[in-house]
This record gives C-alpha cells, sequence and structure tokens, in this order.
C-alpha cells in the first residue's frame, strides 16, 4: 500500500495539502523499496505516521527532502526516538559519514547529514509524547549540538586543507622554543548560549593567538603568510564552506557583527586585540554579548581561556544601574528600527528579546557578588537569579513559562519553509495553520490565541508600570489602584482587534508617562475610557506614538465621543488658544513653536479618534488633516516674518515690500493629506512694479523667508517636529534656487520644464501668503496646462512610471508596496493625470 491515510492528517495543520505531500513521499519510497515500506506499515505504523504527520504537516519543507532521499525515511520510522542525541553522538555519526566523502563533495555531505538530523529532530519536537511541554527546550539543545558538530568539523577539515596549501603560520620564542598559534572560533548569541532556534543565524567571533613577546615568525611552509592574514584566508574560506547552498540545502548564515568594532575591525583579530578592547572600549551591549560566548571549533581550550579572562570585564563590580539603563537603551534603539514589530514574537513587546533583556541585565547588575548567576542561556540565568534569591520564583516561572512557549511558537513559524521569519500572522488560514502545529481538535486557534495572550497579560503590564513609575509604587494604596489598572488595560487588550500591537503601543505609552501619577488617575478616575484608548493603540501605531510622546494628547480621549471635525476657524482660535498660553512661560518664538506642536498633535488625535470609530469617510479625513496643515502653515509663515523684522530687519524691507507665496503640491495640494504626510511645497516671489533686475535681486531675501518658514514647521523642540517641509518639486528640482520669482517659474515651465513637472502642476495650490500673487499662479498654471504636450507624452510617462517601479518600488515576491509598486496608488494617480 502506498498511498497515505487522510485520517493521519485530520486535526492538523491543512490537512489536503498534508495528505497530497504524504502521497509523493510514499510514491518515492514505494519505488525505493516497496517491501520495506510495507514490513514498516505492519510492523512500525504509529512511528511511520508520525514521522509523516511531522514532515509533511508541520515541516513540510522537508517533504521534499524525504521525496529525494527516501532512505531518509525508512531510517526515523526505525530509529529510537526516545532521547536527543547528544554533541558526542552527533560528532561521532558527522565522521562515520565523512569517512569516505572527497574534499569536493565536503559541503554536500555536510548538508546532507544537517537535513537528515534536522528532520530527526522536527519528528522528536511535533511529537507531544516524545518532547512534552515542559522540555520545549530541549530541541534547541539538540538544534545547537547539531550545528557544534557541523561546525567544528567542517573547520577541521577546511584547517587541515590551508595547512597543506600554505604551511600553517609558526614562531620561534624568545628561548628557542619552536610555537604555533592557536585559532579558536568562538560562538556567541543562540549558538552560544545553547538555545539554536529552527533557522537561526550563527554569530560567531574568529580569534587567533598573539605571539608572545620577543617571539619570531618562522617560514618553511609553500607560502608565507603573517598569522593575521593566514588566519583571515582560513575564516573566508570556512565561511564559503558554511554558507554554500546546493540542492540539499545549505548550512547556516553566518554572523559576524559581534566581534570587536563589528565590521570595521579585522576579520580575525588577536587575542590582544580582543582582551584590550573587552577591557577598556567594549560598550555594555557588547559585554553583554559576550556572556554568551563559547569555544565552538578549534582549539577549544584556547577558547576557554579567553572567555575566562574577559569574564571580570563582564561582570566588574562597579556595574550599576547606569550600566542595565545603557541595555534598555539599546532595547529601545532595536525597538526603534524595528517600528513595525508589533506582531513579532522576538521583537514586539513582551517578546523574546524582551525576556533576554530581563535575564541579561540581571546577570550584569548581580553577577560580580553572585557568580553562580552567571551563565550563557537566558532560561539558565533566570533559574539560577532565583535560586540565589535574586527574583521572587514566580517571577522565575511565569517568566520561563513565557519563553518556553514563545521559543515553541518560533520553531513552528520557521519549520514551514525553513524561513527566518518571528512575525505572528494577524489572523485567518496562516495563524489557523500555526495553530494547528501546535494544538489539535477543534478549538486549536482559541487555545493558541489564550496562551498567546498569557505570555502578555496583566503582570508584564504591571511590572513595566513599576519600571517606570517606580515612585508612584511606594504607596500601597496607589500601586493596589495601579494593579488594578493593569488588570483593566490587560483585559481590554485581550478583547481589541490587535493584541499584540495594542500591548506593545501600551508600554510605549508607559515609558512616555514616566512617574507622572497625573494621566494615571485621568484612567483611575474614568475607566469605562480604557477601551477607547486601548482601541486606539490596538488599531494605529502612528497615533499610538504621538500620544506616547506627548501623553498631554490623552486628554481627546475623554472629550465627546460624538464631536465632529473642527471648522477652519474652530481650527484657528485653537492655534490662537495655545499660542497665548505657552507664551506666558517662555519667549513667544519659543511659545509659538510648542503650540503648533502641540496643535496638530491634538488635532491629528482628535480626527485619528473619529476615523477609528467610522464617524467620518476617508475624503473627510483627508481634508481636516489638510486643514490642520494649512493653519500649521500659515502660523510658520507669520512666525517666518515675525524672525526677519527681528534679526534681519533689512531682509524684511525688502520681503515686506514684495509678495510671497507658498503652493501646495502633491497630496497637499489635492487635499488629501494623509496622517504622517510631509508637505511638498514650492516658494514663488513678485516684486510688482519693478524692474527684473531688481526682481532678481530679492531673490535672496526671499530665501531667507523660505528658510524660516521651513525651520518653523521641521525644527525638533521638546515637542517633536510639525511637518517635515520637502520643497524639490520646485524648478530644477534640489539643484535649483529654493525660491522663484514668478516670471522665471513661468520660463521654466515654457521652456525647459519636464513632463512630470506638468503632472505636478495638475494638483498645485496656492496654501499661504499674498491673495493676489496666488491669483497670478492660478491663472499661470491654468494657461500652462492648457498648452499642448511636447513628443511623445505617453511613452515619457510610462518611462517615469517603470523607473519609478524598479528603482524605488523595490518589490518582491513577498513584499508589495501599495504606494509606488505596480498597481499600487502611484499608478492610479498616473492614469488620472
Amino acid at each position: 500500500m502506498t498511498t497515505a491515510d487522510a485520517s493521519l492528517f485530520e486535526g492538523g495543520p491543512e490537512p489536503e495539502r498534508s495528505a497530497a505531500r504524504a502521497e509523493r513521499v510514499l510514491a518515492a519510497a514505494s519505488l525505493a523499496d516497496a517491501a520495506l515500506l510495507e514490513r514498516l506499515r505492519a510492523e512500525r505504523p504509529a512511528q511511520l505516521a508520525g514521522v509523516l504527520r511531522a514532515l509533511c504537516a508541520t515541516a513540510p519543507f522537508l517533504a521534499a527532502t524525504l521525496v529525494r532521499e527516501p532512505g531518509l525515511l525508512f531510517a526515523l520510522a526505525q530509529d529510537d526516538l526516545s532521547e536527543p542525541r547528544t554533541r558526542e553522538q552527533l560528532s561521532a555519526r558527522l565522521d562515520a559519514a565523512l569517512a569516505a566523502v572527497p574534499p569536493p563533495e565536503l559541503g554536500a555531505a555536510l548538508r546532507r547529514f544537517k537535513y537528515a538530523e534536522l528532520a530527526r529532530i522536527t519528528v522528536r519536537d511535533a511529537s507531544p509524547e516524545l518532547v512534552p511541554e515542559e522540555n520545549a527546550l530541549e530541541p534547541l539543545r539538540e538544534l545547537s549540538a547539531l550545528a557544534e558538530a557541523i561546525l567544528a568539523r567542517a573547520f577541521e577539515r577546511i584547517a587541515a586543507e590551508l595547512a597543506r596549501e600554505l604551511g600553517a603560520p609558526r614562531w620561534r620564542s624568545a628561548a628557542g622554543a619552536e610555537l604555533a598559534p592557536r585559532f579558536v572560533v568562538l560562538g556567541l548569541g543562540k549558538l552560544g548560549g545553547e538555545e539554536l532556534n529552527y533557522s537561526s543565524d550563527v554569530d560567531l567571533i574568529y580569534v587567533y593567538e598573539s605571539p608572545p613577546p620577543g617571539a619570531e615568525p618562522l617560514g618553511g611552509g609553500p607560502r608565507e603568510l603573517a598569522p593575521a592574514d593566514y588566519y583571515a584566508q582560513l575564516a573566508r574560506r570556512f565561511g564559503r564552506l558554511i554558507a554554500e547552498r546546493g540542492p540539499e540545502g545549505f548550512l547556516y548564515r553566518i554572523d559576524l557583527e559581534l566581534r570587536p568594532e563589528g565590521a570595521m575591525s579585522p576579520l580575525v583579530p588577536s587575542s590582544d586585540r580582543l582582551l584590550l578592547y573587552y577591557d577598556g572600549y567594549a560598550a555594555t551591549w557588547e559585554r553583554a554579548a559576550f556572556m554568551k560566548a563559547r569555544p565552538i571549533a578549534g582549539d577549544l581550550a584556547f577558547g576557554w581561556s579567553l572567555a575566562r579572562q574577559i569574564d571580570p570585564m563582564i561582570y566588574q563590580s562597579k556595574i550599576d544601574f547606569a550600566g542595565v539603563e545603557s541595555i534598555r537603551e539599546m532595547k529601545a534603539r532595536i525597538e526603534r528600527e524595528h517600528a513595525d514589530a508589533d506582531q513579532d514574537i522576538k521583537l514586539g513587546a513582551g517578546g523574546i528579546r524582551d525576556l533576554e533583556f530581563v535575564a541579561q541585565a540581571l546577570q550584569l547588575l548581580h553577577g560580580a557578588h553572585a557568580p553562580q548567576v552567571r551563565g550563557r542561556s537566558a532560561p539558565g540565568a533566570l533559574a539560577a537569579l532565583a535560586e540565589a534569591g535574586r527574583i521572587p520564583a514566580e517571577m522565575r516561572d511565569e517568566l520561563l513559562e513565557a519563553y518556553r512557549f514563545l521559543r515553541r511558537v518560533e520553531n513552528r513559524l520557521q519549520m514551514e519553509d525553513e524561513r527566518q521569519t518571528h512575525a505572528l500572522p494577524a489572523s485567518g488560514p496562516a495563524r489557523e495553520r500555526l495553530a494547528r502545529t501546535l494544538f489539535s481538535g477543534p478549538d486549536a486557534l482559541a487555545r493558541f490565541d489564550a496562551l498567546v495572550q498569557r505570555a502578555g497579560g496583566a503582570a508584564p503590564l504591571l511590572d513595566h508600570m513599576r519600571a517606570h513609575a517606580a515612585r508612584l509604587f511606594s504607596s500601597p494604596r496607589m500601586a493596589e489602584q495601579l494593579a488594578a489598572l493593569a488588570e483593566r488595560v490587560a483585559g481590554e487588550i485581550a478583547a481589541s482587534p490587535d493584541p499584540a500591537r495594542a500591548t506593545n503601543n501600551w508600554l510605549r505609552f508607559v515609558e512616555g508617562v514616566g512617574g507622572r501619577s497625573f494621566y494615571f488617575g485621568l484612567l483611575l478616575d474614568r475607566p469605562e475610557l480604557i477601551g477607547r484608548l486601548v482601541s486606539l493603540f490596538a488599531m494605529s501605531r502612528f497615533l499610538s506614538d504621538v500620544i506616547a510622546r506627548s501623553p498631554v494628547l490623552i486628554e481627546p480621549i475623554f472629550d465627546d465621543p460624538s464631536r465632529f471635525v473642527a471648522q477652519r476657524s474652530e481650527l484657528e482660535q485653537s492655534l490662537l488658544a495655545l499660542r497665548r498660553e505657552h507664551g506666558r512661560t517662555g519667549s513667544a518664538e519659543e511659545g509659538t513653536l510648542a503650540a503648533m506642536r502641540l496643535f496638530q498633535q491634538r488635532e491629528l488625535v482628535n480626527i485619528g479618534l473619529l476615523d477609528l470609530s467610522g464617524k467620518i469617510s476617508q475624503a473627510e479625513v483627508e481634508a481636516a488633516l489638510t486643514d490642520v496643515a494649512e493653519v500649521c502653515i500659515g502660523a510658520a509663515l507669520a512666525l517666518g516674518r515675525e524672525q526677519l523684522a527681528r534679526i534681519a530687519p533689512g531682509v524684511h524691507d525688502v520681503v515686506a515690500s514684495g509678495e510671497f507665496l507658498v503652493v501646495g503640491m502633491g497630496k497637499l495640494g489635492s487635499r488629501e493629506l494623509g496622517y504622517g504626510s510631509d508637505l511638498d511645497v514650492i516658494f514663488l516671489y513678485d516684486l510688482p512694479g519693478a524692474a527684473e533686475s531688481e526682481v532678481a535681486l530679492a531673490q535672496e531675501p526671499f530665501v531667507r523667508l523660505a528658510q524660516k518658514f521651513s525651520w518653523a514647521l521641521q525644527t525638533r523642540t521638546g515637542e517633536g517636529i510639525c511637518y517635515e517641509v520637502d520643497a524639490q518639486l520646485r524648478p530644477s528640482g534640489n539643484q535649483g534656487v529654493l525660491v522663484s520669482s514668478l516670471a522665471g517659474f513661468a520660463r521654466h515651465h515654457e521652456t525647459h520644464a519636464q513632463l512630470w513637472e506638468r503632472q505636478a502642476l495638475l494638483r498645485a495650490r496656492a496654501v499661504a501668503g499674498s491673495p493676489r500673487l496666488a491669483a497670478r499662479f492660478e491663472a499661470l498654471r491654468r494657461a500652462l496646462l492648457a498648452r499642448p504636450l511636447r513628443g511623445d507624452a505617453g511613452a515619457e510617462i510610462d518611462r517615469v512610471r517603470r523607473r519609478v517601479e524598479s528603482e524605488l518600488a523595490q518589490e518582491s515576491a513577498r513584499r508589495r508596496n501599495l504606494k509606488l509598486g505596480r498597481g499600487g496608488l502611484f499608478d492610479v494617480e498616473t492614469i488620472v493625470q
């Protein structure tokens, strides 16, 4: 019998597709040895079924390996899968597999071995009876042992080959003894911590031994190379072998960024250089990274000697909360660089990286005085910290439970097609598939979602509040109220449309609030409105960031939820009131800058709340955002004039005698601004009745005004910026002068303008400045647009569109650019224009 029983895959991920893969596997196995397959069906049906479920459903990319190598199916069906293999066992098996392999076939043999053992680990990991939930970290250790065995044997082969070819470096000591420098490959990160996941990079540092004082190099090899050059060649050859891909797959992606000085340092630093760096120059985060360093290949004794020498440099008695704060700053930087990490189980709030940071920060803080907490794995560190009384046992248990679950999810995500991903599918079939790789039955998705939420929940929220508002917890009554608030927020997050994003944005809000009790007090006084705030956090990263930067903007959350969009006159009055308020506490200029920013941010939140609640249409959102921008533009222009009058009266006199115009382009011109839009503008001026030479001389003063205008909008203050100003659509783009006279603008469009500039005029609109110049510009714009197009306009439009698509959209099979990509917003706008 060579067909798959469809019932094997019921309740699992993608049952029909899994059964189809199993059919192909069994067909290949039958062709290879039909009698053995039938015997296994009769004698070991449960184990054969487990192998098929694991490799055709949980890790479907491995089904192709079984089709290519049917013997692997037979081996797995007969193997004793009850225990993981140790590093020693894996090394012995690899030695046997490589015994008769010639050098040209080394890479292929290593890859075959990797995928055979990876298949075995997968079968065990996917079988709850073999690897129950409490042993969820066991496969990580076996994956690490597999990588170690492969890297060590690969290095030995490459090192022996290079020594025969070039001759290994040797020294003669001052006493006359002949010495050979030692070399080690150190594993850091998850490899060093024996926590490698299914598709991890391997973080490595190569180090060669510095010569002893007075030693001299000895020649004698076919090519005499200095140790630095020789070992750099060795490292490059080793790296090529490990990264090489073939029909069998690949071995590992190597990351060398953790070596001293990163990409700026030599590929292989000397031991002296390594020790000097960690003793005097390494940042706290680099010391934290080296906590996991472990010799993987080469001279292991030399590697352990280096690790022991660097240990005191890591766990310094002077490390205090400032050192821990530097770890927190690095974490914040990573979060900024991965601003879309809401659904990321590694980088998102409460994810794997968060748990590792907790463990490492506590190790740095206590490791000098409590050596027993020094360890290379996060789970081991948490256990040791609890044993040493540095954290409560309840905290250890909660963090370990979350860590085990997240690492299981991480492996299941990567088992699908060996992709290096940590992104949770938000919903739909992909999330259902992921859930069914972990749980069986109709409630698999519900169980999965509950555990994802529990990995978050109230406790991490409360811990975060305690970390950023420790003073508030000194009052038992306030601590009790904040605990109740965390419970309420956690409940609303669980009921929100996107709990992961809501959690991430709540944590950012807490960091922004810090120890200011006023904002927590607002929520405690009006708990019925917490849902409104959490809903915003769940639905908009942009608006959440605005509130996190300026928690005062939480107040619109408590306004009447049935209010409508403010009219233009109301907006102007609102900004005027803020200017008066802020003008009392500082200079008029500083007050205006602060007022503009708070006004813009408050109105963004107001509009966003109406938008998220479905009370206004998309067109109304865009029009409202444009009104807010135009009020800010008017204020910025007025402030620019005031500044010139104060610091450059002569320049101001020229400007006051003429006319100046801010022209909105792009989405500003068409009144279609989005929440994070830049302001595309051009600047025009004129001196009515003046000679052409006088008009030309007046250009520089008007440039000064345009610069002051831009400064008022995009200078970063404590409240942030108002808008980025983009003037690239002016004549000749970035190469042209910032401000054009109206006559010069007309000449450019009559003689030199390209077709895209004609297109841009379609949406151009005066937004601030002289009404008279605005009317003259509009008449000119219409006249220019009415002129016939030159040449083959259709071909030129298509050329520009294709160039945008190829150079700027950067689309791939897995990444779509909704604005600039094929069929995106730019294409729609181009067709209309």
